[in-house]
């Protein structure tokens, strides 16, 4: 205690170590460094790495520690106290602090002392305003390449730009092999007792067979949906195994600003009917079966199509929209499951006696 200068660590990504003068008094929100004093913070990456505490101007003051799991993709804001290599300094992980809050730093160590900001993990969708007092009144500073800040903020707040309008093209997926196959089976029996042939459907339904897990790494949206279709491309009785394509859309939700969801599962019910042509005076084993299987996540990249009320880098302004600014975007998905890749269909017919014929 209070004697620490040296320090290494090897943290999972995302997890994260931040060490105090002091315990905080339990805030209502953990991340908060009210009566904390001075602090700093270990961002795991996966890899050893060390320092000396004298940079952060920490040696002999550590007291105290905590560790959480933080969500990285959402950004992150880092104050300091001074020039960043030489300074005490403070991380605001955005899933930590409320979106469109005025968060107050009252009592914080960095409360009128900030003097520089980073802010390369915020991607240009999101901004921050630093405050001068603690519940938002006072100066304001949107821009803070003004350095108007220094040493005169108490409080800030964090927000991130919505888009008026969004299309996300769908991910095709296309047949796979998958491992793990597991089979599903559906069948008709009976006899045809005419002189033509004729046709008996056979329907293989499994509600829950399939799955699908989803995860984006667009953070800016608050929730999202999936839209999921499959298809069976046409095969030949008895000689081809038939191929399934499955076809995924995706929509986003921006209205309930304070959660993100990132991560959506889903149950896919197999439903697939085939027709089958029974020769006349003939009794017939019809059979349909589905191979499902376990599909391993991998990253698909698909285009989103957004407008926005705000001057977005590289946006178009688009007459037919309102006059909104329009960009493309990129996004991930890394999509994954049990479905179905293939159907297989079969009859068996054998001759029966034709009475008109004994």
């Amino acid at each position: 205690m209070d004697n620490a200068e040296w320090v290494a660590w090897n943290l999972p990504i995302g997890t994260v170590m931040t060490f105090t003068n002091h315990l905080p008094n339990q805030p209502s929100n953990p991340a908060s460094l009210a009566d904390a004093g001075e602090s700093f913070d270990l961002i795991g990456s996966g890899q050893t790495r060390s320092g000396v505490l004298y940079a952060n101007q920490m040696i002999d003051k550590t007291s105290a520690f905590w560790w959480r799991e933080v969500d990285l993709w959402q950004g992150a804001v880092q104050f300091f106290a001074d020039t960043p290599d030489w300074a005490n300094f403070a991380t605001i992980f955005l899933c930590e602090w409320r979106r469109n809050t005025v968060n107050s730093m009252s009592n914080w160590f960095l409360e009128d002392q900030i003097s520089a900001v980073h802010w390369k993990a915020l991607t240009d969708r999101q901004t921050m305003t630093l405050y001068q007092n603690p519940d938002g009144s006072g100066a304001r500073y949107d821009n803070i390449g003004d350095y108007g800040f220094e040493d005169h903020a108490s409080a800030f707040l964090w927000t991130s730009i919505s888009p008026k309008k969004e299309i996300i093209d769908p991910i095709i997926l296309p047949a796979s092999a998958g491992t793990d196959a597991h089979f599903y089976t559906a069948h008709d029996e009976g006899y045809n007792k005419t002189d033509a042939a004729q046709s008996t459907v056979v329907t293989l339904k499994e509600e829950k067979a399939q799955s699908m897990t989803v995860e984006t790494s667009d953070t800016q949206h608050v929730g999202m949906s999936l839209n999921v279709s499959q298809t069976v491309k046409a095969g030949v009785e008895a000689i081809l195994a038939s191929e399934t394509t499955v076809e995924v859309g995706f929509t986003y939700d921006y209205t309930n600003t304070q959660t993100v969801t990132r991560t959506v599962s889903e149950t896919i019910a197999i439903d697939v009917q085939q027709t089958f042509n029974v020769p006349p005076w003939t009794h017939f084993v019809a059979t349909l079966v589905a191979s499902v299987g376990s599909c391993p996540p991998a990253d698909y990249n698909t285009k989103a199509t957004r407008w926005y009320d705000y001057a977005v880098p590289n946006g178009v302004r688009d007459p037919d929209n309102n006059n909104w600014y329009k960009r493309e975007e990129m996004v991930t998905f890394r999509i994954g499951g049990s479905l179905m890749t293939h159907v297989r269909w079969d009859m068996e017919a054998t001759k029966i006696v034709n009475p008109d014929e004994a």
